[in-house]
């Protein structure tokens, strides 16, 4: 294997030449760095990355605290993540944190220790007022949850206003008997989402029923959905429509509603959130809030490169999101057609 001394005797300059030519600074003649690089090409020269990395005190890796890499919203994401790290030339890795706190401070630690340059955290919970020891000192970015009392960096999308959409077009559809299927978190968008749906129904001078309201006790899965569906149109006076906090809540939504015999959308729109691949996979195709998880990933990676090369960076990025239009939606007035069919035929 060649050396920096063989590449620079092939080309007739000094060891610290090659050096700055290798580094990509720009203070070489254009000529040196020309004989430079062909001498690297042609002893086939690969510089060690450990040793320069040890000089700079740099790791050019990534720390990247997910609290469940089964689920398909952090799958987009971290998708984006990679992608960013890779073209930014910086080594990621993944810890699934199962949302333990012990185990996400022991992660961060590397960033003491000089073991990662910087963290993405995916789910940081509202509260934790402890990673922002962390952020005073270390590049920690928060990618789709976040503090807003700590002035931590974070990218995410607008999800009082994405819920106040989904609303105003339940509510433009006629429904009054809107429920919500939410979850059991410290996460600022479920918070977020749900004050939108209670506030959206005060605004529209409809009272807001606790009766329509389920947790989801054991996270964005659809047996919750699927349980908690079948509590909620299990009352005499049920919701016509349901607003998941979650694709795989309105998942399990939409298959506990056939399963008591309901016709999606016929007798009871379901819209989901997130936009996962799942949403397309089978009839009815659910309505959904549409969030640019791969984009969301990948502008924490912008955002975190920017505090390692201590660059100001803003300190929070909303992304677009949209309400798109599926099969698992419709009109109030179906729903009435249909029970008035129902009692006609008794």
């Amino acid at each position: 294997m060649a050396t920096m001394l063989e590449v620079a005797k092939r080309a007739h300059v000094s060891i610290a030449t090659v050096s700055r030519v290798l580094n990509g600074q720009t203070n070489v003649a254009p000529e040196m760095a020309a004989r430079v690089t062909e001498a690297v090409r042609a002893l086939a020269y690969e510089p060690n990355l450990i040793a320069q990395n040890l000089r700079r005190n740099e790791s050019r890796t990534l720390v990247i605290l997910t609290p469940n890499i089964t689920n398909p919203y952090y799958a987009n994401i971290i998708s984006g993540i990679a992608q960013g790290a890779q073209e930014n030339g910086y080594s990621s890795f993944l810890f699934n944190t199962e949302g333990k706190r012990a185990l996400e401070e022991q992660i961060l630690e590397r960033l003491k220790k000089h073991q990662a340059d910087g963290a993405i955290m995916l789910a940081a919970e509202l509260g934790a007022d402890w990673i922002y020891d962390y952020a005073k000192e270390y590049p920690v970015v928060q990618c789709s949850e976040f503090d807003p009392r700590f002035s931590i960096p974070h990218v995410c999308v607008d999800n009082e206003q994405a819920t106040k959409d989904v609303m105003a077009y339940l509510l433009s559809l006629g429904h009054t008997r809107i429920g919500t299927i939410s979850i059991e978190n410290r996460f600022h968008s479920t918070a977020a989402r749900l004050h939108a749906y209670k506030t959206s129904l005060v605004q529209a001078g409809i009272p807001v029923e606790e009766d329509y309201i389920r947790y989801a006790t054991q996270g964005y899965t659809f047996k919750m959905g699927l349980k908690s569906a079948r509590s909620l149109l299990a009352q005499e006076k049920r919701p016509t429509a349901l607003f998941c906090v979650s694709d795989m809540l309105a998942l399990g939504a939409i298959a506990g509603a056939k399963e008591m015999g309901f016709r999606v959308p016929n007798d009871v729109t379901v819209i989901g959130f997130d936009d996962v691949e799942y949403t397309t996979m089978f009839h009815p195709y659910v309505t959904t809030v549409v969030q640019p998880c791969y984009q969301i990933g990948h502008t924490a990676v912008e955002l975190v490169c920017g505090l390692i090369q201590r660059q100001q960076v803003p300190q929070e990025v909303i992304l677009p999101h949209n309400l798109v239009i599926r099969e698992s939606s419709a009109p109030f007035d179906g729903y009435l057609a249909n029970f008035a069919s129902h009692v006609t035929g008794c």
